[in-house]
């Protein structure tokens, strides 16, 4: 019997150490990436979320919603600059929230290091105005009264917007922005 016809079966020392060195390389580089990536997922999610609220006022807005024996009231979004966000009825119908009279119906406060990073009102002439500026503004409101699709955008400052830009972010610095157009579109994009 010759010995150079006989193969050998199984790994050697060195293709064992080589292979389990490539699987530990290419496990540390996906658990490195995956806080980043479900940062980047759930900012997409809570911008999706402020979208849908805004969405869910407009429906509110349009629909015969009665609110304490009243169908004649409108329904809206505060954004203020402390990372919270409020839906309410706009009671006395003047476009804007107003404490003590129109009524929260529910208050959002975001979570998990995600912030409120700006809220601006753009003008028509194209002038933004923003939270983060050197004359803040201190909150924007966006109200839809029936039978209006259109969305309302004011806040502290006199006039209407005929946009509304808000920008949320993570801790990371990733930010995601929700437009929100007089038109009553509104969208959500990945800047």
């Amino acid at each position: 019997m010759n010995v150079l016809t006989k193969q050998s079966r199984g790994f050697s020392l060195i293709e064992l150490i080589v292979a389990v060195s490539i699987f530990a390389f290419i496990s540390t580089v996906v658990l490195a990436n995956n806080n980043k990536f479900n940062s980047s997922v759930l900012l997409g999610s809570l911008a999706y979320d402020i979208a849908l609220s805004v969405r869910e006022a407009q429906v509110f807005g349009l629909s015969v919603r009665q609110f304490s024996d009243n169908f004649q009231v409108g329904y809206g979004v505060r954004f203020l600059p402390n990372s919270t966000y409020l839906f309410f009825v706009d009671t006395n119908t003047n476009q804007t929230y107003d404490v003590g009279t129109d009524a929260v119906i529910d208050t959002f406060s975001l979570s998990r290091g995600h912030t409120i990073q700006s809220f601006c009102g753009v003008t028509v002439g194209g002038t933004e105005r923003c939270s983060n500026s050197s004359t803040p503004i201190s909150h924007l409101d966006v109200v839809f009264l029936r039978p209006n699709p259109d969305a309302l955008i004011s806040s502290n400052e006199p006039g209407i917007y005929s946009r509304g830009i808000i920008t949320v972010a993570s801790q990371g610095g990733e930010t995601r922005t929700i437009n929100i157009a007089s038109t009553g579109q509104i969208s959500v994009q990945n800047l």
